[in-house]
């Protein structure tokens, strides 16, 4: 306990710091542990914290971009978002690889592979590590499954187009492609110079004629170009929007599906508008829109106008009627002062008289019940009388009755 300085030297003060305890267990619940549970319809689980941690130690959740109020705004509210760590070839929803996709994964599994392989055998010079990582035996298995890739045939099963050539590391598509573009323009060419020597006009009865011819060849050609500029037009979109959904929601705010088609028309309906026939268009209803707008504003203030003239000619009537009120007013307020106490003394006799009728009934009621009363006293009285004659003389009666000593 704090003592004050001046009691500090003075007997009897108890200057110790208080502590307070509680007391101890009887003896015999000192060494009392509770049962533990056990009962069946309880499942125990084993966690082992440590894979748990193992397995859940890469997860992480990207929180700053994310926006849970309830706020009305233009660009997408977003939450928390989870990136991904592992990439799969397949699409989203499809829960089986079809063989074409597995022949593909493995293929460029095993290209990553040979190339993690060269890498490790340019960077290791040491000799023991080289025999503790064994590039060359990498090397050797990742042959072995590129030939047992080939071994399977499955271009002549699947079709050259579906799969990819592993030979060539930059990839064969891209070349056969060009190829085949650079024969179909030297066929198309060849075309042109026939079309140019045959196609000469013919005049039968002052008609002409003229030949066409179709070329499967040329066909199949613009098929490639059209799928070549598309494939183009993806990866520019790919590389504009890239994969961040905070472009992509902000390009889609606007509309009411949420895709880049609509979002592409919307923005043609917008660039449309540009044009100079339009705007000029749009300039003159402007103007007409201008004009009607003044013209509204004017009648609009002619009526604001109109009505405040009828107020004020309403307001000057009111008080030329209150004119010859207003020179009596005084009078009549010197009159009511002058019969104020006359009214004072009329409420008071007022007051009395009913206090007075109030004080009547009263009266009135009460004589009632008096009357009441007595009548019922009198009556009371009436039998008793009655029964007392009655006792009378039964009791002469029995006095004559006895007899006389």
């Amino acid at each position: 306990m704090a003592v004050d300085s001046k009691y500090a030297d003075l007997p009897g003060i108890d200057n110790q710091p208080d502590v307070y305890e509680t007391e101890d267990l009887p003896e015999e619940d000192q060494n009392y542990e509770p049962d533990e549970l056990s009962s069946e319809s309880v499942e125990r689980l084993k966690v082992n914290t440590t894979e748990s941690f193992n397995k859940f130690k890469d997860a992480n959740v990207v929180s700053g971009n994310s926006d849970f109020s309830d706020n009305i705004s233009k660009p997408r509210r977003t939450g928390y978002i989870v990136p991904r760590t592992e990439y799969e070839m397949l699409e989203d929803g499809s829960s089986k690889e079809t063989p074409v996709q597995k022949y593909q994964r493995l293929q460029h599994e095993i290209k990553q592979l040979a190339g993690e392989v060269e890498e490790i055998q340019k960077t290791v010079k040491d000799e023991k590590a080289l025999t503790q990582l064994s590039p060359v035996g990498l090397s050797d298995q990742v042959t072995g499954l590129q030939e047992q890739l080939f071994d399977l045939h499955l271009e002549q099963i699947l079709g050259t187009d579906a799969v990819v050539e592993l030979s060539d590391p930059k990839g064969a598509i891209p070349k056969k492609l060009f190829n085949q573009l650079d024969s179909y323009k030297k066929q198309s060419l060849a075309a042109s110079q026939e079309d140019s020597s045959k196609s000469k006009p013919a005049t039968k009865d002052g008609h002409m004629t003229y030949e066409l011819y179709h070329y499967p060849s040329r066909d199949q050609f613009d098929k490639v170009s059209k799928a070549a500029e598309l494939e183009e037009r993806l990866a520019r979109l790919e590389a504009l929007l890239g994969g961040n959904p905070d472009k992509v929601s902000y390009v889609t705010a606007d509309t009411s599906s949420k895709t880049l088609l609509e979002s592409v028309e919307s923005l043609q309906g917008q660039v449309s508008m540009l044009d100079v026939n339009l705007l000029d268009h749009t300039e003159a209803r402007i103007q007409n829109l201008l004009q009607k707008m003044d013209q509204v504003k004017e009648k609009s203030s002619e009526a604001e106008e109109g009505d405040k003239d009828s107020k004020i000619s309403l307001l000057y009537d009111i008080v030329t009627k209150w004119d010859n009120v207003a020179d009596s007013l005084p009078k009549v307020v010197d009159r009511l002062k002058a019969l104020q106490e006359l009214h004072e003394q009329a409420l008071q006799f007022s007051q009395a008289l009913s206090q007075l009728d109030t004080a009547q009934q009263q009266v009135t009621t009460g004589l009632q019940n008096q009357t009441a009363l007595q009548k019922q006293l009198s009556d009371s009285f009436a039998a008793n009388m009655a029964a007392i004659e009655a006792n009378c003389k039964s009791l002469e009666e029995r006095f004559k009755k006895i007899p006389t000593k």
